[in-house]
């Protein structure tokens, strides 16, 4: 630490050099008048005029920010799933790299520790406190391009695959539009490019990954997924490979290949570590070329793996889900985003109340689970047969339970509204931001108040928030601003989170759970709706009636150290 940082503290970069006799007071305004003028940082323009050199800047301002400089050496030397936590285009764009990590604390290296926006957007990015060090810019630059290209080789493909990819690069980009049909099936047959996709596919798989993402790049094609909501680079493959690696997932997807202009939507299963999964592939024709993104959805997984008790209601929630699923006729209506698993919840509830005696039958698009015992359509809305028609066509097939996949019009809502008027269980989605909008949506949507107040049996709304990593889960004592969340409770002794560890890639995170708010539809509340009651005063009704809302759901969870607070408040926060 410098003596003018040891007698005042804080002190102006310009005043500590004059005050160590490093610059006079001329030297140092003549470099303020040049600040004034280009607008870079002030140790910038003392370099470009040779005043100190970067090693001076960075004792300097490491002694200014009270901040222990980072090193060359350090740089050259960084851990890779320390890094790989701050995305690399974040990294580029602010020109920093991940140093450490401390807990919830990350370090980054930084040339410029001043720019709080990359702060902001930091924290944003990787869900991390964050502190940094101060390294020289150049050093930063080399780390970034060395450490982010070796990552793609060390956690993509293995060395003879990278032999193969390199021996087989043969068409170039100037040349796509002009590749014919039978060019492209054989590229797409390539031992490399099938070895390539085989390997994205087992990898997704094996890492339980719910998206993969296939990007076209100016110079690469990059390869990600999504892992708990998360996506994560998996591999990068030559540019001049880009069109054979997307003609064999289009053939296999069943895709016109020669089509490369129109989006195009496919699908296919394969059998991949003893698990069969769907994968829905969707195109998008972009300036670099077709994207491609394959949605993976395990066949099984509702029969095998999942159960009511097992999803994440609280138990005073599933009990008014239980009644309201058993009641022979009437509606049940999840709600929530697209991905925060309204499907899953269905179709276990459906898996909970099928019987030999029932005939339950869905529509759906797509159908995403498949369910011995019931009856499952599939919506073709290209020649007509969308959720209105089909939803029409089953109530003459003598159904006793129905669901329909998502209601989102006028006429599938009145359809199914009736429908649950006449005798008929039926579940269904929408989009609102809670349980107790459902009501007032289908109302919005055009259906008369009376039926809606009679059909509707309960509502609710489903959010999923990643759970702490069981490798690593630590204890803590929460800090004011976590306390004063729980007001006006009193403020919880300790919390929990993930430190970050190799088994969930220094996140602190593995897996996903569901969150609920259940709401249930009974005299008072069929009442207020027929008055023309709005949602807010439906909801204070409902909350003091004692339903639980998402954000009591989440903290409870919190508190039982099954995901973090942080966490929570990211995900509820349209409830606020």
């Amino acid at each position: 630490m410098t003596q003018a940082t040891e007698r005042w503290g804080w002190v102006p970069l310009g005043q500590m050099l004059v005050q160590d006799g490093i610059l006079t007071d001329e030297q140092v305004a003549s470099a303020l008048e040049r600040q004034r003028k280009t607008k870079e940082r002030l140790g910038q323009v003392l370099i470009e005029l040779r005043l100190i050199d970067e090693e001076v800047l960075l004792k300097y301002l490491g002694a200014q920010f009270r901040k222990e400089p980072i090193t060359r050496q350090e740089l050259a030397t960084l851990d890779l799933d320390v890094v790989k936590l701050i995305p690399e285009d974040v990294a580029r764009q602010h020109r920093v790299i991940a140093a450490e990590r401390n807990g919830r604390r990350l370090i980054v290296a930084t040339a410029d520790p001043l720019n709080v926006v990359a702060i902001d957007d930091l924290r944003r990015a990787t869900g991390l406190e964050i502190d940094f060090r101060i390294g020289p810019g150049s050093a930063i630059q080399e780390s970034i391009e060395r450490t982010y290209r070796r990552m793609i080789s060390t956690e993509g493909i293995d060395e003879a695959l990278r032999q193969d990819l390199g021996l087989s690069v043969g068409v170039s980009t100037a040349s796509e539009e002009a590749v014919d049909v039978k060019q492209l099936r054989t590229q797409a047959d390539d031992p490399p490019v099938v070895k390539v996709v085989n390997y994205v596919l087992g990898r997704a798989a094996s890492d339980n990954a719910s998206d993969i993402h296939v990007e076209p790049h100016e110079d690469r094609t990059r390869v990600r997924y999504r892992v708990d909501g998360l996506l994560f680079d998996l591999l990068e493959v030559p540019r001049s490979l880009h069109l054979a690696v997307v003609s064999r997932l289009k053939i296999i997807s069943r895709l016109d290949i020669a089509e490369r202009r129109l989006p195009q939507d496919g699908s296919f299963a394969s059998r991949i570590h003893g698990r069969e999964i769907d994968f829905r592939v969707s195109t998008l024709p972009t300036i670099f070329g077709e994207k491609v993104v394959l949605r993976l959805l395990e066949k099984e997984a509702v029969v095998q793996h999942y159960s009511l008790e097992s999803l994440g209601f609280e138990p005073e929630q599933l009990e008014h889900f239980m009644r309201g699923i058993r009641r022979p006729w009437g509606m049940v209506l999840l709600t929530g985003p697209t991905g925060s698993g309204k499907s899953t919840t269905l179709h276990t509830a459906i898996k909970a109340i099928k019987s030999p005696r029932k005939n339950i039958i869905t529509v759906e698009d797509p159908v995403e689970y498949r369910q011995p015992g019931i009856q499952q359509v599939q919506v073709k809305s290209d020649i007509g047969f969308d959720f209105a028609r089909s939803l029409r066509s089953i109530l003459r097939q003598d159904p006793d339970i129905i669901m329909v996949g998502e209601i989102r019009d006028q006429e599938t809502a009145q359809i199914a509204v009736r429908a649950a008027l006449t005798g008929h269980l039926v579940l269904s989605t929408l989009h609102t931001n809670d349980a107790v909008s459902t009501v007032t949506r289908l109302i919005n949507i055009g259906v008369e108040p009376f039926l809606v107040a009679t059909a509707v049996n309960c509502a609710a709304a489903q959010r999923l928030v990643r759970k702490i990593c069981a490798s690593c889960k630590e204890a803590y004592r929460p800090n004011a601003e976590e306390a004063a969340l729980f007001a006006p409770d009193p403020p919880p002794e300790v919390l929990y989170r993930g430190r970050g560890c190799k088994a969930c890639r220094n996140i602190g995170y593995a897996g996903r759970a569901a969150l609920y708010e259940v709401f249930w539809v009974n005299a008072a509340v069929r009442r207020m709706v027929l008055d023309g009651a709005d949602s807010d005063a439906v909801r204070r009704y409902a909350v003091e009636g004692g339903m639980m809302t998402l954000r009591q759901a989440g903290f409870r969870r919190a508190l039982a150290g099954h995901t973090t607070v942080e966490e929570v408040m990211a995900v509820v926060a349209d409830q606020e």
